[in-house]
């Protein structure tokens, strides 16, 4: 959309006086916009291709006016050796009155009733057609194509830049040396400004691993504009932005075509785009698009996914009943099958079904076929290879209604095989058949075309067939032509034109009854309001409330089928349109002044798409990122809700969830993935029971509430771990469903096949809090009195291990959720900083500093250090430190000073985060703060005296101060080496002869003390020593080693000396 267009909706009150034929054309009536659908899927080795061409010849800048008659199209992107499986003609324009009929290479198309298309959502008219040129295609391959005969309006567009003509040609082709795919069109005209448009594909699964293969992502998109790059307009797959040389970053729609390297495409973009791993990945099952436009209007023509897939085909089943349901009276149905490929199917493939409780099993067989039944359950198996594009001998199941039988029989089989199925929606065929005489014989059916008169269906001249379909999304028009016949044969009323009038009502078969919702019937020159259906699937009474009031319905001059009466030539639309905005299995009827009966047979209204929303607070982004605002922490509950939604419509299906065993909804939740399409690496690499991603839960009971007015509600959901999911809602397979393949992952509604589910991510989960385990290297001993309360406080407070000031111990720092669990994906990018800070107790306010001491500068605390965790340092939500609590220096053992030492204090440890905005810390009620008692400790080194002829054992020790010195019986870890042993210089002793001696370590009785205690072995000093020197333990730096037992001097004498008058007792403490 022009800068020039958005100035004038902004002043449009101004301009309808001023400009009146603007006027006139923002008043024009408005037309819905059309929400794309899936049109077609294709399954094989395959891929796309295509080309296009504008109409326009010059750009904004230059003339936004000039435009040529018709365009020539090269295509030349179908490689040798492939097939065409299907070619495509789109055209759009610029006009109030569209164009749906066009020529292409010399040829009159016309695009079919449901692929016109049309909106004037911002107030200017816009058109669009879509046509099959298949076989135009197929005959001339690469070539160059002629377009033309597209009427568009230019005078009211000319001004404001708007000006829109062009073709676009799509092709699907297959060859063997493609990957296979499973490749997906999407059809309908989808207005994009200031907003997106999101699809989801999921009807593959992509091989594991998936390796190099590629999927292919392309759309068909009108009124792009390369001069407004303001940003903002994005196509994203799997939440991964695409981008090329022709299409930059945030200018998507740019009236620059990669698909034929067009950069002159004016209102038009054609561009493809190759996707692998990681924006794909193995076992991957469904795929997201997301097309956002800022200020640029887009209209979304087509999206054309493919995707990579494991082998795959399409198997469909066929239920027909071949006679009246009578009770006491056996009757037959005919089941078929069929393989619509492209893969030839190994088998064995089964068709199973169960029976209702009104129906008695009377045998079933079919050529190839082994059939049995457990219970009510019909299993039929063949065992045969079944090529590609087969269908397979019928099977004869006879039946008998009960006695008793009455009302509506509901009946449906269901087709399983081994190869993947890539459409569901053949695989469950039902046939729903009122008892007895409560049934009627049609004289009025309703088709799908025109037909002619006195041909039977199927006849090779005849061109219609009846209306049967599986089923139609809800809100979507159901195009229908209502045909008389004559013994089954479509016959005319009349050589003249006739006028019948008409009555029409719905009938709900299940649910049983309406939630309140009407349906509508288009009849072209107005629209008729349906009534509430009847109830219970019964045939409305010519007197009931159901029918509608009559409108005369128009026959041609020897036509057997409808023409609206609108129709004027064969480019009018002809048909009447069916309009339902609930789901449920319906049936609508038509009767005329004779009371004369017709009917679609029951068919299903199935949603369009499951909408999943969790509670307000869910900030996740899509793309995802570590960074995500944080949602709710790890494993508390939280909302989510799931929405029955129909196309084109904001409310949800009322009636979904009011079956007759109504709907569940089943929940897969994944990984989230990031810009590069790769889920969050810390949620990759499981480190707990090898638990892969795509088998996270949300808790065992969490599930949904039963719906009211389409809306189902749980509260219970929990994600037991941080990060950001991928949360996908499907229906749930029923019990029967289960019993019929026990591998089925998506159930089908009503047997229309599955619903799919918007998915979205959830989160960002984080940390609840932390436990903190503190482990010290010694037991408590009793002098040390470590707490124990009685009864045991919560928090708890008791401690079991003591360390010495200075002395490492052990710390570890689990991250855990509200369940209390272990946290495998804190780490990598999902942790944070922690730090740790010492507390008096356990969730306590006052920290620990004790023991203090004052000197001239101040008072100095006690000081934890090392407590600082990195993010780095977590694996599986664990890491582990050793930090040390140290008392002030002065306070510390000295052999040469009188300081008394401290007592025992307790250090509980809290640890929080200290990077991030999360702010998750250990402390709360029922906190887990671990504990130690830090004592002051020293080596204790004994004096020894004795003759100088021998070696000498000096025993050693590990102490700590609690009011007095008292041996450290659990210290099993100090240690130090011989190296360390130190020796002060010889002192001459008393009246005895000249100071000789020079002692040496032998060796240690053990590195490490054992239960506090070790041994120095002293080498026996030379001969003739004599002396004393003081030993004790330090480096060479004169520092303690270990640096939490500063040692003691022992002071040892070597030799004789004289009798001395004095005896002294050395005090021992």
């Amino acid at each position: 959309m022009t800068a020039a267009i958005r100035s004038i909706l902004s002043m449009l009150s101004v301009l309808r006086g001023a400009l009146p034929a603007l006027a006139m054309l923002l008043c024009a009536p408005a037309l819905a916009d059309t929400p794309i659908t899936l049109f077609k899927s294709f399954a094989g080795n395959i891929n796309m291709t295509g080309t296009q061409k504008t109409l326009r010849t010059a750009s904004n800048n230059s003339n936004a006016c000039s435009t040529a008659e018709s365009v020539t199209m090269n295509l030349s992107g179908i490689p040798n050796g492939s097939t065409v499986l299907a070619a495509y003609l789109y055209w759009a324009g610029s006009g109030g009155t569209a164009d749906y009929a066009v020529t292409f290479d010399g040829k009159a198309i016309s695009a079919p009733a449901n692929r016109r298309y049309a909106s004037a959502t911002v107030g200017y008219n816009y058109f669009g057609g879509a046509a099959d040129v298949t076989d135009q295609v197929k005959a001339r391959g690469n070539a160059s194509y002629t377009a033309g005969g597209l009427t568009i309006n230019k005078d009211l567009f000319c001004a404001v830049q708007g000006v829109l003509g062009g073709f676009q040609l799509l092709v699907v082709y297959s060859q063997s040396s493609e990957t296979f795919r499973v490749l997906n069109v999407y059809e309908g005209f989808q207005y994009i400004r200031n907003s997106s448009v999101e699809l989801t594909l999921a009807n593959f699964l992509t091989p594991n691993p998936i390796g190099s293969l590629t999927g292919r992502v392309g759309h068909i998109t009108w009124e792009g504009d390369s001069t407004l790059q303001g940003g903002g307009e994005t196509l994203q797959y799997n939440g991964v932005e695409q981008a090329d040389l022709y299409n930059p970053t945030g200018n998507q729609f740019n009236s620059i075509s990669s698909v034929n390297a067009d950069q002159y495409s004016y209102g038009i973009d054609f561009d493809v785009y190759t996707v692998k791993s990681p924006v794909i990945a193995g076992g991957q099952k469904s795929a997201k698009t997301l097309y956002t436009s800022g200020n640029d209007l887009v209209l979304l023509n087509a999206e054309v996914i493919a995707a990579p897939n494991v082998p795959a085909t399409d198997r469909g089943v066929t239920l027909t009943l071949n006679g009246p349901l009578v009770p006491s009276s056996a009757t037959t149905y005919t089941i078929s099958v069929v393989n619509n490929g492209p893969m030839d199917e190994g088998g064995p493939l089964t068709v199973s079904g169960t029976l209702p409780a009104a129906l008695i099993y009377g045998g079933a067989s079919g050529s190839g076929w082994s059939c049995a039944v457990q219970g009510q359950l019909l299993t039929c198996t063949y065992s045969g290879l079944v090529t590609k594009n087969t269908t397979l001998p019928p099977i004869t199941l006879t039946v008998t209604p009960g006695l008793s039988a009455s009302g509506l029989v509901s009946f449906g089989v269901t087709v399983g095989g081994k190869l993947f199925d890539y459409y569901d929606g053949n695989d469950t065929s039902t046939v729903s058949t009122r008892v007895g005489n409560q049934t009627f014989t049609p004289v009025f059916v309703f088709t799908d075309k025109e037909c002619v008169h006195n041909r039977a269906f199927g006849h090779a001249q005849q061109p219609c067939k009846r209306l049967t379909p599986d089923f139609v999304l809800a809100n979507k028009d159901l195009s229908t032509f209502i045909t008389y016949v004559a013994k089954d044969v479509p016959t005319a009323l009349a050589s003249t034109e006739t006028t019948l009038p008409m009555r029409f009502a719905l009938s709900c078969h299940n649910p049983s009854t309406t939630a309140g919702t009407k349906g509508s019937y288009n009849l072209r020159s107005g629209t008729v309001t349906l009534p509430a259906c009847e109830p219970n699937g019964a045939i409305p009474a010519q007197n009931s409330a159901a029918w509608s009031t009559a409108s005369n319905i128009r026959y041609p001059a020897g036509s057997p089928s409808s023409r609206a009466t609108t129709a004027s030539d064969d480019d009018d639309p002809a048909d009447f349109l069916l309009r339902y905005p609930d789901v449920g299995r319906i049936e609508l009827f038509v009767t005329d002044n004779q009371a004369r009966l017709g009917s679609t047979g029951a068919f299903v209204s199935k949603p369009n798409r499951l909408l999943l929303l969790a509670q307000s607070t869910n900030k996740a982004g899509d793309p995802a990122s570590a960074a995500d605002p944080r949602f709710v922490t790890a494993g508390t509950p939280f909302t989510m809700t799931v929405r029955a939604m129909m196309v084109d419509l904001s409310t949800p299906a009322p009636n979904f969830g009011r079956e007759d065993d109504p709907v569940k909804i089943k929940l897969v939740v994944g990984a989230a993935t990031t810009a590069d399409g790769s889920p969050i690496a810390a949620m990759v690499t499981r480190t707990k029971d090898e638990e892969p991603v795509g088998k996270l839960s949300l808790g065992k009971n969490a599930t949904f509430g039963p719906f009211s007015a389409g809306i189902a509600t749980g509260s219970t959901f929990i994600f037991d771990d941080v990060g950001v999911i991928r949360v996908e809602s499907m229906i749930m397979p029923t019990a029967e469903e289960l019993l019929q393949n026990s591998a089925i992952e998506k159930g089908s509604y009503l047997g229309s096949g599955s619903v799919d589910g918007t998915p979205i991510n959830v989160g960002r989960f984080y940390a609840d809090h932390f436990d903190t385990v503190v482990t010290g290297p010694m037991a408590c001993l009793a002098a040390a009195q470590c707490p124990d309360p009685k009864p045991v406080p919560v928090p708890a407070a008791k401690i079991d291990t003591m360390a010495y000031s200075l002395q490492p111990f052990t710390t570890v720092v689990t991250a855990r959720s509200a369940t209390g669990a272990a946290l495998n994906n804190y780490r990598l990018e999902l942790a944070r900083d922690v730090a740790l800070a010492p507390f008096t107790a356990p969730n306590g306010t006052t920290a620990q500093r004790s023991p203090s001491s004052t000197t001239s500068s101040g008072t100095v605390y006690s000081t934890l250090s090392n407590k600082a965790i990195a993010a780095s340092a977590f694996t599986g939500g664990v890491a582990t430190i050793a930090p040390t609590y140290a008392f002030p220096a002065a306070l510390a053992y000295s052999p040469t000073a009188s300081t008394t030492s401290p007592s025992p204090v307790s250090v509980y440890l809290r640890a929080t985060e200290s990077s991030g905005t999360d702010a998750v810390t250990s402390q709360r009620a029922a906190a887990v703060e671990g504990g130690v008692r830090i004592v002051a400790g020293r080596l204790f080194v004994p004096d020894s005296e004795g003759s100088a002829a021998g070696a000498r054992n000096i025993a050693v020790k590990a102490q700590f101060f609690a009011g007095q010195w008292v041996d450290a019986s659990t210290d099993s870890t100090s240690a130090f080496t011989s190296a360390d042993v130190r020796f002060s210089e010889c002192e001459k002793l008393a009246n005895g002869p000249a100071c000789k001696l020079a002692l040496t370590v032998n060796r240690l009785a053990s590195a490490t003390l054992v239960d506090g205690a070790g041994t120095v072995m002293l080498a026996a000093p030379a001969a003739g020593s004599n002396g004393s020197v003081y030993m004790w333990v330090s480096t060479r730096e004169g520092v303690a080693l270990p640096v939490w037992l500063p040692s003691m001097r022992g002071k040892l004498i070597y030799g004789t000396r004289p009798p001395n008058p004095y005896i002294y007792l050395r005090e021992i403490y």
